[in-house]
């Protein structure tokens, strides 16, 4: 699998993102790791609903439209739920607990992904 960096306005915010852009790697996502390294995340594409069933850890959700700019921020999402679609969502991005507000991230803010 392909790892992208993730950039917010050119600077470096996670330098591991999994692009999970084929029907497995969209499948499997996160399910049945112990952890995940905070520098690390997933980007499920394309998909506009996650479930966290499998999974060992909680997480941060950010739903993206197709220009990647941010739609909403699911905060904490623990293992066994199912989140909501979110409309225009073209992607989700995957992170640690904590992460989208360490790094800053905020609904309408663009991230760029090479």
């Amino acid at each position: 699998m392909a790892l992208l960096k993730v950039y917010k306005n050119g600077q470096l915010l996670l330098d591991e993102c999994e692009n999970a852009n084929h029907f497995f790697t969209r499948f499997m996502g996160l399910m049945y790791r112990r952890s995940m390294a905070e520098n690390h995340c997933l980007l499920l594409t394309p998909c506009n609903e996650i479930h966290t069933f499998g999974m060992k850890f909680d997480i941060d959700t950010i739903a993206l439209s197709k220009d990647n700019k941010i739609l909403f921020i699911d905060r904490a999402v623990p293992p066994k739920k199912v989140r909501k679609k979110v409309k225009d969502a073209y992607k989700v991005l995957e992170l640690c607990s904590g992460t989208a507000d360490k790094l800053g991230l905020n609904t309408g803010d663009v991230l760029d992904f090479k």
